[in-house]
């Protein structure tokens, strides 16, 4: 899409799939649910960047981060994430969930906090990981779920998109969130909640190289905790998968959230197939907003958040 172009699709695209405000001083209140896993080895440090990209979106105001398994195990995701929120100066309660999927349906610290924060007021859930805490909120609190005014997770592909990647796409890998409980996806979709899907297909073209790593590691404390924590795992991509850069698929989510006019969403229609697959089409299936593209600035956007100095947005309403 050329600049015309996004400059015209930008002007309509809130009236058109963006849901209300959730605060009446214009900030968007989020919850958001991670496996995040930055300093592990071998793992992937996306969640880190999206935590504190809505950190740092005043559109948004996080109002709380529960924890799951997926790319590492919950006590590490868990502990990484409030290691990280402390770097970030954000004094938000974590809250740890399910361990796998077998805990779906079983209370945890995060349901009740999901909750807790509902209780209070609307929220959109962004799913960084599985979505076994969020089906197990559903189960346990089926009376709130009017009150969650979207959820946007990481899941969901075209018919024949391979996720490949590199030369000749040889290195290819799997719709994790989904893969890892597809059973709690089905939960999220059999309920009259608002979906946004932030594929892989198209968060994996927003990438980093080392370039942006050194400006990260230049700007402050959070690029200074999230850049040398981020060097092996840019290794792994440049060199065993062979791409440009590493794709920080979950910051995506971030943007189509904080910053709508910088994403293309597009309506479809969402069912499983007979292999657990979750396939977006024109028609035939659950409704849902499906992320296509995003506009070229979207990168220097992101990179602008993560090395400026914006104030940490977070916590609870004051007000209440």
């Amino acid at each position: 899409m050329g600049h015309l172009g996004w400059i015209i699709y930008g002007c309509h695209l809130i009236a058109a799939v963006v849901l209300p405000l959730s605060s009446a001083k214009g900030a968007r209140v989020v919850w958001i649910d991670t496996d995040l896993s930055i300093g592990s080895p071998l793992r992937e440090v996306d969640d880190a960047y999206a935590l504190l990209l809505a950190l740092r979106s005043p559109e948004l105001r996080v109002a709380g981060v529960s924890t799951t398994y997926g790319n590492a195990p919950l006590r590490a995701t868990t502990q990484r994430t409030r290691d990280s929120l402390g770097t970030f100066g954000a004094k938000v309660t974590v809250d740890p969930g399910a361990a796998s999927a077998r805990d779906l349906g079983r209370k945890s610290a995060a349901s009740a906090a999901v909750s807790a924060a509902l209780h209070r007021e609307k929220l959109t859930y962004i799913a960084l990981g599985p979505l076994t805490n969020l089906a197990t909120f559903l189960r346990l609190h089926p009376e709130q779920a009017k009150r969650i005014e979207q959820v946007v997770m990481i899941a969901g592909k075209t018919p024949g998109a391979s996720l490949g990647f590199g030369p000749e796409e040889k290195f290819r890998i799997h719709d994790a969130n989904l893969v890892k409980d597809p059973a709690a996806v089905r939960e999220v979709l059999r309920s009259q909640i608002p979906v946004l899907l932030v594929p892989i297909e198209t968060s994996s073209c927003l990438q980093l190289d080392r370039a942006d790593l050194d400006k990260l590691a230049a700007s402050g404390a959070a690029g200074k905790y999230l850049a040398p924590r981020s060097r092996v795992w840019l290794w792994f991509w440049t060199h065993i998968a062979k791409t440009h850069g590493g794709p920080i698929f979950d910051a995506l989510a971030i943007v189509a959230v904080a910053q709508p006019s910088l994403v293309k969403i597009e309506t479809r229609s969402a069912s499983f197939d007979a292999h657990d697959q979750l396939l977006v089409r024109q028609a035939d299936g659950r409704k849902v907003g499906f992320c296509v593209d995003f506009a070229p600035a979207t990168k220097a956007t992101i990179l602008g958040r993560l090395t400026g100095r914006t104030a940490i947005s977070s916590g609870a309403p004051r007000d209440r």
